[in-house]
């Protein structure tokens, strides 16, 4: 894929990647990286899933960084059920988790990597709205 490509994927979600020596504005992102990860190893469908979970989500629009990116790839590559089968409910379940509180908490636990931190929180978060219900009714 090349970088036109990508950049004509994230027209469509009104993000625009910008170089790292300028500073970023609402919608934009300096992650041209990740977003390269995560299209190469789960392709433009899985990619535009996780940056709609930030995007179009009432508090998180403009959380489009890199770590947070990553972490929610993360969670949602290895929790199919959730990003297949429940898309709706993720987004909504997006709506109430704070992703910017939840990306300073993982950076404040420095030295540990802050996307596998971010990851964890994000995760915790997901499983209690998504989660907690099928959990009540199987006890």
């Amino acid at each position: 894929m090349s970088k036109g490509r990508l950049d004509a994927l994230l027209d469509g979600l009104g993000i625009k990647l910008v170089p790292v020596y300028r500073r970023r504005a609402a919608a934009q992102s300096h992650a041209r990286g990740t977003m390269w990860e995560i299209y190469n190893e789960y392709g433009p469908g899985h990619l535009v899933f996780v940056l709609r979970c930030i995007k179009q989500t009432r508090n998180n629009r403009d959380e489009l960084w890199s770590e947070t990116i990553g972490a929610i790839s993360d969670v949602l590559s290895q929790r199919e059920d959730w990003a297949i089968e429940r898309a709706g409910e993720v987004l909504n379940a997006f709506d109430t988790i704070p992703l910017g509180p939840l990306r300073g908490e993982a950076v404040a636990r420095r030295p540990w990597p802050v996307r596998a931190s971010l990851r964890m929180l994000i995760y915790k978060e997901l499983e209690k709205r998504l989660d907690e219900p099928e959990q009540r009714l199987a006890v």
